[in-house]
């Protein structure tokens, strides 16, 4: 079992990881949150909501909210009212969204694309292993107060 001191170290290295990756230094159009919900209408491609967004991405309704607004004002997004429901619309990506979303991406990723050109297969075992813990991270857990 890994004692605790141990697992901080894992811990400050996982962070120390995330941060690289996270590239600041270049002006991006899109905050992280607005960058996150394009890519899902994105890569859903049919007539994304609201509240489909929240529950994908565990963002509250109202901070969704709040930057479906934003790329509103932006131009990056359309609102289509539903028939079924006039209070109802379903999200899709304008021509300046999927720009948007190109552009911020061709930034963020490039970090991506360098570690992967140096690591090869390696890399695709890291984000295997990342997929894996995503999994069993977000699934539904027993009740425990036990750390270690």
């Amino acid at each position: 079992m890994i004692d605790w001191q141990e697992m901080l170290t894992i811990h400050q290295e996982l962070n120390q990881f995330a941060r690289v990756m996270l590239v600041k230094k270049q002006k991006k159009f899109l905050t992280a949150s607005e960058r996150e919900l394009l890519a899902w209408m994105y890569l859903t491609k049919s007539g994304c909501t609201p509240l489909y967004l929240s529950k994908v991405t565990g963002m509250k309704k109202e901070a969704v909210s709040r930057c479906l607004k934003c790329l509103y004002e932006k131009g990056c997004i359309q609102r289509e009212k539903k028939d079924s429901d006039e209070r109802s619309y379903s999200l899709s990506l304008t021509k300046q969204g999927e720009d948007a979303l190109q552009n911020d991406f061709q930034i963020m990723l490039q970090t991506f694309y360098d570690l992967y050109r140096e690591m090869g297969e390696e890399f695709e075992e890291l984000c295997r292993l990342i997929s894996k813990a995503n999994q069993i991270m977000t699934k539904p857990k027993e009740k425990k107060d036990e750390i270690l």
